[in-house]
């Protein structure tokens, strides 16, 4: 049964690395550039508001489906630091994603609306800006820092 399953788990560990670097740099390299050059602030706002749930989500699948194929690899072959490590880097992979899809998203979806309708009035809250930037910035280090465990995680398949 182990002749089956150890190699099942390590397909759907490096499908998992593979879906999570994937969607990192194809939304971050690609399809954002492309969609800031073509559409206008507006627009380019509202299809990234319907992208950002969907990315988080399927860097949350990415990151449960890593783990859990991880713990059967680790109960099949024993947990070895490297197996520890790598769950370290899943497990805070997880919870990036998942804090960037709920609670800082809306957080930051929101506070977007209030200086908008802000800036139409002619009279934006500088606090208010302040907060906002620092939302926006703490989700380009968490998406940067997913990125970097991703490509520690592809550099640690080998391993397994």
């Amino acid at each position: 049964m182990t002749a089956i399953i150890e190699p099942v788990m390590q397909y759907a560990h490096a499908l998992a690395v593979a879906v999570l670097v994937g969607k990192v740099v194809l939304l971050s390299f690609v399809v954002a550039p492309i969609l800031a050059k073509q559409l206008g602030p507006e627009q380019f706002g509202a299809v990234v508001r319907r992208l950002f749930p969907a990315y988080y989500l399927l860097g949350m699948a990415a990151a449960t489906l890593g783990l859990l194929s991880l713990m059967v690899l680790g109960l099949l072959c024993g947990l070895t630091a490297s197996v520890l490590a790598t769950g370290g880097i899943w497990l805070m992979i997880l919870l990036a994603e998942s804090y960037c899809r709920s609670p800082l998203t809306p957080q930051s979806n929101a506070m977007r609306d209030r200086l908008k309708e802000q800036e139409r009035q002619g009279s934006v809250d500088p606090v208010l800006q302040a907060a906002w930037t620092r939302l926006h910035q703490r989700s380009l280090y968490l998406n940067s820092l997913v990125l970097l465990g991703g490509l520690w995680l592809v550099g640690s398949i080998r391993q397994f």
